[in-house]
């Protein structure tokens, strides 16, 4: 059995979004309608599909870091359905994950300003996508996972003892979750914290007309400062870019 305990907690996490899309079905109408109008109007995501480093310059990220634009290294994936931009520096910083229970290990951790999830959706949408789940949503994901469990068992497709350590993993992650609005930036925007293998993340998700896209910027220890960083990058696209 080649799956690996990441993989299967991803599988356990696609069930728990799953349990809440079924809730938002009512949406999908709408959000046809909102991509329509905004397809007329011209914004749109596939504008800059391919391209977000034109929405997020090295010179924009250099401005918000601080440092120098010649020394950032530029680290553009694009794949079919997912792009993401980072523009990293070296650090002296590290940070802690945990590949396994109870043994952490500390790897460099690069000045990073990140982007991704460029895409069209609905305000309605984009805050049922970022919202803290209430204590049904979670018992319901927690049913969902389980029978998810069960069905790889019975395939064959994984051990018990694998899916029981990645409902672990990805219950642990689901505890993590936690979204905060962010006030007086786009249309609506939030940070979402979340966390895997004993690694922790705070993404800024960011609505502006009809376009939502997530910064993740890592240049401190200091968290607050960090933000400050991501909603100030936040502020120059919509400012210089989106208008």
């Amino acid at each position: 059995m080649k799956t690996t305990l990441i993989a299967l907690a991803s599988i356990f996490l696609f069930a728990f979004s799953c349990e809440g899309d079924k809730k938002s079905e009512q949406l999908n109408g709408l959000e046809t309608e909102m991509v329509e109008s905004l397809e007329e109007a011209g914004i749109k995501a596939e504008d800059f599909k391919d391209k977000i480093d034109e929405l997020l310059t090295l010179e924009m990220a250099a401005e918000v870091s601080g440092l120098p634009s010649s020394e950032a290294k530029k680290k553009h994936t694009k794949l079919k359905s997912y792009e993401k931009l980072a523009y990293q520096w070296k650090s002296d910083r590290t940070k802690s994950i945990e590949i396994s229970k109870g043994n952490p290990m500390e790897v460099p951790a690069p000045n990073t300003i990140e982007l991704s999830w460029v895409k069209n959706t609905t305000l309605e949408q984009f805050k049922h996508d970022y919202h803290n789940p209430t204590a049904e949503e979670i018992k319901n994901a927690d049913a969902a996972m389980t029978k998810k469990a069960n069905e790889l068992n019975a395939e064959g497709k994984a051990s018990k003892e694998q899916t029981d350590k990645a409902n672990s993993i990805a219950k642990e992650s689901i505890s993590k979750f936690k979204v905060e609005e962010v006030p007086n930036l786009g249309t609506y925007a939030v940070f979402v914290n979340s966390g895997i293998m004993g690694v922790s993340t705070r993404d800024l998700k960011v609505f502006y007309k009809g376009l939502s896209f997530t910064l993740f910027v890592d240049l401190s220890d200091n968290l607050a400062d960090n933000d400050k960083k991501a909603i100030q990058a936040a502020k120059m696209i919509i400012d210089q870019k989106l208008q």
